[in-house]
């Protein structure tokens, strides 16, 4: 209510600046294709785009679906509000953005690159789409704004999967790394 979203909106949800490697005009283009007035699309984050995509929303006249939100201290809680997560990005390491969107129980459309295909598997957390594939995400939002059971499907696995990136596993794996070399180089 306080971010001006009807009740029984579809919420999509992307989280990084607002610059060109993050890519918010392919999801904010891929909406318009989509071309459903009840999804709305929330931007937390703030950067030197931020004039352009303004631009951009209201030249495919998305102003009523598309909200800038910028910088954000509530991020959990708008997780929580949220439907599905999008990440567009052209290039990522081990995104902690997604990470914390899997943690919070939401499907995943994420670009098909490092770090993304780490954390998500396909038709399995969400959908990968190649990075400026508009039409590929269109087709991926429709996915899993009519597949709700699916959806649930992909929460599950995400919660499960992303237990192996919690602090607890990597120390185990980095000690099982340290161990092997120290024991390699001893021999």
């Amino acid at each position: 209510a306080e971010l001006g979203i009807p009740k029984d909106a579809y919420v999509m949800l992307s989280v990084g600046e607002l610059n060109e490697n993050k890519n918010h005009s392919t999801v904010i283009r891929a909406l318009k294709r989509v071309n459903n007035p009840n999804i709305t699309y929330m931007i937390c984050g703030q950067g030197p785009l931020e004039e352009k995509l303004k631009d951009l929303i209201k030249e495919l006249d998305l102003s009523s679906q598309v909200k800038l939100l910028g910088y954000r201290s509530d991020i959990p809680e708008i997780l929580k509000a949220s439907d599905l997560f999008v990440f567009p990005s052209r290039r990522e390491g081990l995104s902690v953005s997604l990470m914390e969107a899997m943690m919070s129980g939401l499907p995943i459309v994420c670009s098909k690159i490092r770090g993304n295909t780490d954390l998500v598997e396909e038709g399995k957390g969400g959908y990968l789409v190649k990075p400026n594939d508009i039409d590929g995400y269109a087709k991926s939002i429709v996915k899993m704004v009519d597949d709700r059971e699916n959806a649930v499907r992909f929460v599950e696995y995400n919660q499960d999967r992303i237990v192996e990136f919690s602090d607890e596993r990597v120390l185990e794996r980095m000690v099982e790394i340290y161990n092997f070399v120290s024991n390699g180089l001893n021999s």
